[in-house]
């Protein structure tokens, strides 16, 4: 199992570990419920040092035709979300792409993918590929009073990222305008010693750190699917109702895309709320049911914070896909009412 190279200071200031895609990482510090409404309120950090971070050098056209969004976009932007397909139009997995030049790209990937990633960028390109995994650690910080309380102004804008540049004194390599909570913030990638430095100065301006029980519930609220439990290598982009995908180019899996916006497919991905004061939370797996039919089964599902409820996603039919309407998920042989709805969720 990897370790996170922040562990020594998360150990200081409170940090429960667990395991999280062969990462010892912090689940949370103090509770989840706390460290998600703080992303909702104020703002908080997260330690991301265990995704996959790596450097992709050569022809911007063998890299186009892997990814599934276009990299015509302006240097020192970020591209996407976007996606690696196989044949079959499913997700190697779904990323994130940095593009430094024509001839240079970083892409984030899900800890559990990145060796595979890896592999599979090198059998389909001739492309260079170096793991930056292991040289660098990352952190975001998020909240709806992150400038106010950071004391900082940036030039970025929305998905803009600099490289070597400098974040409340200290040299980091990479910083951007991004996130994946719903809020605004920044990401940072910065040498280990450097990160450390820069937690402690997060900790003195009062921005909490937060696990990654917290990033879940936040992701969930809006939506956002993780892989492993809301996509794999079986679900594609049309089905998850994910549009990380430019049709006017081409690439890997795209035949299969565009066979399924023009025939529709069987089923799609939808949210549910349960009904206020029920705090049974449905795990991956467990059938969802209209009129005592099974359509569907549950993906994700957690106690939101925010709303007072238990929220989720998942797959039904197509042809059951009644935004709105209710359906009934069974959660340990009893079933409790569920609201169809659309994403976000709050």
């Amino acid at each position: 199992m990897f370790k996170t190279p922040l562990s020594t200071v998360e150990e200081k200031i409170g940090a429960n570990f667990g395991e999280f895609a062969g990462w010892e990482m912090p689940m949370d510090y103090t509770s989840y419920q706390d460290e998600h409404m703080a992303v909702r309120q104020s703002a908080a950090f997260f330690d991301l040092s265990h995704m996959g971070r790596i450097r992709i050098k050569g022809k911007k056209e063998e890299l186009d035709k892997i990814v599934t969004r276009s990299l015509l976009s302006e240097n020192f932007r970020m591209i996407g979300p976007s996606a690696m397909l196989n044949d079959k139009g499913g997700f190697i997995d779904d990323i994130m792409i940095y593009k430094v030049s024509d001839t240079e790209f970083l892409m984030v990937t899900n800890a559990i993918n990145r060796e595979k990633d890896v592999n599979w960028i090198k059998h389909n390109s001739s492309l260079e590929v170096e793991d930056l995994t292991f040289d660098y650690a990352m952190l975001a910080i998020q909240g709806r009073r992150v400038w106010e309380l950071l004391g900082y102004k940036t030039n970025l804008q929305p998905l803009q990222f600099v490289l070597n540049s400098n974040f409340l004194g200290e040299d980091v390599f990479l910083l951007s305008r991004s996130g994946w909570t719903g809020e605004d913030g920044l990401e940072v990638w910065a040498k280990a010693e450097v990160a450390e430095r820069i937690i402690n100065k997060l900790m003195e301006k009062g921005i909490k750190p937060a696990g990654l029980i917290a990033r879940d519930s936040l992701r969930q609220e809006m939506g956002f699917v993780l892989y492993g439990e809301d996509i794999d290598e079986n679900t594609t982009p049309v089905e998850a109702r994910y549009w990380v995908f430019d049709l006017d180019k081409n690439f890997i899996g795209k035949e299969k895309i565009d066979e399924q916006l023009k025939n529709g497919v069987k089923r799609i991905r939808v949210g549910f709320k349960l009904q206020k004061g029920i705090r049974a939370i449905p795990r991956h797996g467990y059938k969802i049911r209209i009129l005592e039919t099974e359509v569907g089964e549950v993906t994700s599902s957690t106690y939101s914070p925010y709303l007072g409820r238990v929220i989720g996603m998942g797959y039904i039919n197509s042809s059951n896909a009644f935004f709105g309407f209710h359906a009934n998920i069974e959660i340990r042989g009893k079933e409790y009412r569920a609201k169809i709805s659309d994403f976000p969720l709050i």
